[in-house]
Formats: structure tokens, sequence, C-alpha cells
């Protein structure tokens, strides 16, 4: 299992549910046309020593790396990244960070 990793924090005025109710929409769609396994959303409740660390992390998941890079190359798409639910949900985030990730 490989995953992409997205950290992020609601904007300033911008509810935890609101963020939340965006990513569901956008990651249900991704998932209903075949581009991703799975996904978790978290709230950190508790930065300890990490205090830059965003407010929410992402956690979507792809079977293999060639399964992560077709849906990374569909959401590159023109369009597909400032329009729709992925243009909404920019919108809405700030302090945005991505990694990648695979069970050792």
């Amino acid at each position: 299992m490989v995953s992409y990793n997205v950290f992020f924090s609601p904007r300033p005025g911008v509810e935890d549910a609101t963020v939340v109710a965006a990513v569901r929409r956008l990651l249900d769609g991704l998932r209903a046309e075949g581009q991703l396994r799975g996904y978790r959303i978290l709230r950190v409740t508790d930065r300890a020593s990490f205090t830059g660390l965003p407010r929410f992390q992402v956690i979507v998941d792809y079977a293999t790396p060639a399964e992560q890079e077709a849906s990374l190359a569909f959401m590159r798409q023109p369009g597909r990244v400032r329009e729709g639910a992925h243009g909404d949900l920019l919108g809405l985030v700030t302090d945005f960070r991505v990694s990648f990730t695979a069970d050792a």
C-alpha cells in the first residue's frame, strides 16, 4: 500500500466541519471514479512537540505506486485542480503540505 498524505489547516473563520465536508465530497467523488482505494481524515488533537503541524491530515491510499501516479495524473488534468470539489477545498484551507509514504 502507498499513500498520499495531505496536511492542512482551515483558513481563519472556516469551521472544521466545513473543511471535513469538503474533503469528503472531493474524495468520495474520486473513489466513485476509481481514483483511490480509501482514505482517512485525521484531526490533530495534540501537537505535542510538533508545533508546526497543521490541524488536519488526510491519508489517501492506493494499492500500487502505478495506481497512485495514475490518480495524480488524473488530478493534474486541466480544470481539475482549481475547479470543482478540489477548487472549492483549496479555498477553505491553508498550511497545505504533502508527503508520500509506503508500507514498510
